[in-house]
């Protein structure tokens, strides 16, 4: 019997935002036919909670810990360091056959010092004319582009996002386009269950947008909140629910809820993290995206695929999925544009049933298998 395959992926985290998501659907997919390790930089305790026991794992780093003793902290600096020192020469003896950086940055910047496989990969996710935070990473852009070339390819989640790394890092002479896999049928099947911690009711006339997302700079959310508080002065009737959990490394959500209470905006629910967001996606009657930044959003991909027409500002991905506003309505990333493109909906009604039958047209690109089988044929070959 031939031995499976053995497929290392290299992430920061466990669980997160979309590149998580792209991970976890890429290894439940991949776990019969390849032996699937997964390796981050941030200890996850209930990995095995979220993987099943043929996955395996290893961290790079112990559990950290927070001691006020200065006697329990120097202690734990010790085991920390002692750690690294160990897990560097164990990992060293470790063979793969393809490692996947799946993850730009540091990321890819560690899985590039790897020798542990013949064969590396790396993902991109971040428009890099958007937001070029891979600079303090690499320092230049040679640096950058000469770490992408040690790679077989340079996955780029969408088009804009080949030619943001292009025209900012220059070409590394490696760089494709596969989309992220969307897992269709377990969408569907999550937007069936019933809504049971909230009331999903909501006054006749009352348009309301989903949003989600965690509670971070990159979503836009106070420009969203801006933009509903002057929706309130209009007198329009409307509600935005936001699904979403704040980020332990950040007080963004902080921020939010003074925001919210500085403006007194009425109108907007924070709803907190959800296991399962798609039930609430399915509660409104459009999907929104504030953000200021994306690679090519899944959460977007993920409203077509449950036919709910969308609103979303114009960031990399957007265009390849809605067109020019012809499957659903793109605006500009400011506040009056989120403001104007809102009210266009609120007051004209009739727009919803239009992109509704729109979004259904597009939603036929979005093929799981086809997109998950490209990544496989690449991997494999």
């Amino acid at each position: 019997m031939t031995p499976k395959k053995k497929i290392l992926i290299v992430n920061d985290l466990v669980v997160g935002g979309g590149v998580e998501k792209l991970m976890y659907d890429m290894v439940m997919y991949w776990r019969d036919k390849y032996d699937i390790t997964v390796m981050t930089s941030i200890y996850c305790e209930n990995f095995s909670e979220i993987y099943p026991d043929d996955v395996h794992y290893i961290c790079s780093s112990i559990k950290k810990e927070y001691n006020k003793n200065i006697v329990e902290r120097v202690y734990t600096k010790f085991k920390s360091k002692f750690f690294n020192i160990f897990f560097k020469k164990t990992f060293a003896t470790k063979k793969f056959d393809v490692i996947i950086a799946i993850k730009d940055g540091w990321v890819m910047e560690e899985v590039a010092k790897m020798n542990n496989a013949p064969v590396k990969y790396a993902w991109v996710h971040t428009d890099y004319k958007s937001f070029y935070y891979t600079k303090e990473v690499f320092k230049t852009a040679e640096a950058e582009r000469q770490c992408m070339k040690s790679y077989k390819n340079v996955v780029c989640v969408a088009n804009t996002i080949k030619d943001s790394i292009i025209d900012v890092i220059g070409d590394p002479g490696n760089l494709i386009v596969k989309y992220n896999p969307i897992d269709v049928d377990a969408i569907k099947e999550k937007a069936k269950e019933p809504v049971e911690d909230i009331d999903v009711s909501k006054e006749k006339g009352v348009t309301r947008f989903v949003t989600v997302g965690r509670l971070n700079y990159q979503k836009g959310y106070e420009l969203l909140l801006e933009a509903c508080h002057m929706l309130e002065r209009d007198n329009l009737k409307f509600e935005v629910w936001i699904v979403g959990d704040k980020e332990q490394w950040s007080d963004e959500h902080k921020r939010l809820f003074r925001a919210k209470e500085r403006l007194n905006v009425q109108s907007v629910k924070f709803l907190g993290g959800r296991k399962n967001p798609y039930k609430y996606m399915v509660c409104g009657d459009w999907f929104l995206s504030s953000s200021i930044f994306e690679g090519f959003s899944l959460v977007s991909q993920e409203a077509a695929v449950l036919d709910i027409p969308q609103i979303l500002t114009d960031c990399s991905g957007v265009r390849e999925l809605l067109g020019d506003s012809e499957y659903g309505i793109v605006v500009g990333k400011s506040v009056l544009d989120i403001y104007e493109g809102m009210k266009r909906i609120i007051e004209n009604p009739e727009l919803h049933e239009h992109y509704k039958e729109k979004i259904m047209e597009r939603k036929g690109v979005i093929n799981f298998k086809e997109r998950i089988d490209s990544i496989e044929n690449l991997i494999y070959s």
